[in-house]
């Protein structure tokens, strides 16, 4: 699933496609933002936070002819599972057209992705071919899973499955979207200390469960959990409390390595660049396989995450949410 590296990328490759224009349309297909126009605005800035993105807008040019008022604004969403955002070019195909004028998208764009010929629906951008997207953040989505698209003079950036998409004040960021988050791991202002005192306030919790809550720090999906502690031979269900000295440290930035690695990355690996045919983890996904360390069957196990959510303020009654986990019963033996 996209973690904090997937949503780097996603960033990096629509702050290339969209930063410093100016949007001549969009289309919010969400309840909420049905009515809403950010035409006119221009792309002031794209930015990751945790796995959240943030678009953001300057303020209206004619705030009267604009329902969404005249201060600069953040487009958020959130990739969760299987969101995505596209870049294309608006090089159109009128015979391809849809009435309306809403085009078809992967599979049968009118659209030439940017500086490439459509292959096998699979569409990519000039920029993702430069900052090329990961085997983890799916493609080819259908044109009635798009929530949002902005479009420029050049291009149309388009998000497909896209979740809690939302136009807020940007003045309001903190309040309304991020501000509950732990420090970003591939953020400017990532913060070790401070990541590290949230993570012992609970000194009882899992550090399985801790590591993945993004108020604690954000970024870290199941992937690096399961990598990161298996990489530090720690028991995922062992309590903050009970690590020796110094291995949450360990822990935190070993994470913190691994994301920076792979923040650039085609596709993920903690082994190294791995090459073609060698895995590209050490346990993730091989459940029932030989550890590549000890040569002990690899476990399946689950955790519980049932209070992890991108709500800052999540329910106390959440149903269990167990996660699949891989992990070693020899290197990550509880002591």
């Amino acid at each position: 699933m996209p973690e904090g590296d997937s949503v780097y990328r996603q960033c990096k490759m629509l702050r290339e496609a969209l930063e410093g224009a100016v949007i001549e349309s969009s289309d919010f297909r969400v309840p909420a933002l049905a009515t809403s126009d950010v035409s006119g605005r221009t792309v002031v800035a794209v930015v990751p936070r945790g796995k959240h993105i943030l678009i953001r807008l300057s303020g209206a040019p004619d705030a009267a002819e604009l329902k969404s008022g005249a201060e600069p604004l953040t487009l958020h969403s959130h990739l969760m599972m299987d969101g995505t955002w596209r870049v294309f070019d608006r090089q159109q195909d009128d015979d391809a057209a849809r009435p309306g004028g809403r085009r078809s998208y992967p599979g049968a764009s009118p659209y030439r992705p940017r500086g490439q010929a459509r292959r096998g629906g699979s569409v990519r951008s000039a920029a993702e071919a430069r900052t090329r997207v990961s085997a983890d953040v799916s493609i080819g989505q259908g044109s009635h899973t798009i929530r949002a698209i902005l479009r420029t003079k050049d291009v149309e950036a388009v998000g497909f499955d896209v979740k809690d998409v939302r136009l807020v004040p940007t003045r309001l960021e903190d309040r309304e979207l991020v501000g509950y988050l732990g420090p970003d791991i591939l953020g400017p202002d990532w913060d070790l200390e401070k990541a590290l005192e949230r993570l012992s306030a609970q000194p009882d919790r899992a550090i399985g469960t801790a590591l993945m809550d993004q108020r604690n720090l954000a970024g870290i999906g199941n992937v690096y959990r399961v990598e990161t502690l298996f990489m530090s031979r720690t028991n995922p269900w062992v309590t903050v409390g009970s690590l020796p000295d110094g291995k949450l440290r360990e822990i935190v930035t070993l994470a913190h390595k691994l994301l920076h690695l792979n923040k650039d990355r085609s596709m993920r690996s903690t082994v190294g660049q791995a090459p073609q045919g060698r895995p590209l983890f050490w346990a993730y996904g091989k459940d029932g396989q030989p550890c590549r360390r000890c040569g002990a069957v690899l476990k399946r196990g689950e955790i519980d995450d049932a209070l992890l959510t991108v709500d800052p303020a999540p329910s106390r009654t959440a149903v269990q949410h167990l996660r699949t986990i891989a992990w070693c019963p020899r290197c990550q033996a509880a002591e």
